[in-house]
């Protein structure tokens, strides 16, 4: 029996951890990578000013490429 697990980029950016899932969208993450509870206005200005970056300097922030791997 095989399984798939999958898994989102993670990026840290102006010392904010966060991932994104191309279904889902971004969500910030604790120091510990537990996804945090609520994504406050400060969190969404930082995504708005990240989603303006070029596709390589947002790849320069990237810390887990993530996706999905076959156990």
């Amino acid at each position: 029996m095989r399984a798939i697990i999958c898994s989102p980029a993670v990026y840290e950016y102006k010392g904010t951890l966060f991932e994104f899932h191309s279904y889902c969208g971004p969500w910030p993450l604790k120091k510990d990578g537990n996804p945090k509870k609520y994504a406050g206005k400060e969190f969404w200005d930082l995504w708005d000013e990240f989603s303006k970056l070029t596709r390589d300097e947002q790849n320069s922030y990237n810390i887990h490429r993530g996706g999905c791997q076959v156990l």
